[in-house]
């Protein structure tokens, strides 16, 4: 790493000037990091409180990073693109809602990898981002461990996965209460096409084995392309994904 410049972020003293002035006057501050302040200084002035500044100061300071490392004709002309204004402007709301150090990382991937994109291309993968957005820390972990089992043949590829211990007759309302909020991540993941249900190889007209305590055909849950994009894009490929983009 370059020590000179790993300094001079550093010491830009950009964490208080977006207490100090972004908040409390709505711009200036964020000028100080090349072409993508500008849009950003409006959004943290007027929507994003003081105490949620320095995740937002985290998120620019790692995206100029990334953006130093662009063609220049890229950055000299990315202001220009209003769809990647929105695209820096959509990661700094999600930044200053971050709850994680890796969260920030995810959104800085996503939004540097559609900084390259054309025009028509970023409006579609601008929805990945979106997706990244509607989804908790819980989520995200579990939709990686199903990334983790696809292809991959890992031993434990839940083993990050703070799953609660299922409930059964007689189990207390804390624990079916848990189990509840658990399965509710899961179906969210399901209902927004990240995850999938496969019913294996079915003859035509058969129907799955139904499974009465479940109320549901017997499946497998496993990621869906979708799913395997988003973390693509976010720099959490599946190993299957991962092995390709090297090819």
């Amino acid at each position: 790493m370059n020590t000179e410049k790993s300094n001079k972020t550093q010491d830009d003293d950009l964490d208080d000037k977006l207490v100090d002035k972004l908040v409390s006057v709505g711009k200036g501050a964020a000028g100080l990091i090349p072409m993508i302040g500008g849009p950003l200084a409006e959004v943290v002035g007027n929507v994003i409180p003081g105490q949620r500044a320095d995740r937002v100061a985290k998120y620019l300071r790692a995206l100029s990073v990334r953006v130093e490392q662009l063609e220049s004709t890229v950055q000299e002309t990315l202001l220009e693109y209003p769809e990647k204004v929105d695209l820096i402007e959509e990661g700094g709301y999600q930044a200053a809602r971050a709850t994680s150090s890796k969260r920030i990382e995810m959104i800085v991937e996503a939004v540097s990898r559609g900084l390259t994109q054309d025009d028509a291309d970023l409006v579609r993968r601008k929805r990945l981002l979106s997706l990244l957005g509607e989804l908790d820390e819980d989520e995200m972990v579990l939709l990686h461990a199903y990334g983790r089992a696809y292809g991959s043949g890992e031993m434990n590829p839940f083993s990050e996965v703070n799953r609660p211990e299922p409930a059964y007759l007689g189990s207390s309302i804390e624990a079916i209460e848990s189990e509840k909020l658990y399965e509710s991540g899961l179906m969210h993941l399901l209902r927004m096409g990240l995850l999938t249900k496969n019913y294996g190889n079915l003859k035509k007209g058969q129907l799955p084995e139904f499974d009465a305590k479940k109320g549901d055909f017997k499946h497998r849950t496993e990621i869906s392309y979708l799913g395997r994009m988003l973390l693509k894009e976010v720099g959490m490929p599946t190993e299957l994904d991962s092995k390709r983009g090297n090819r």
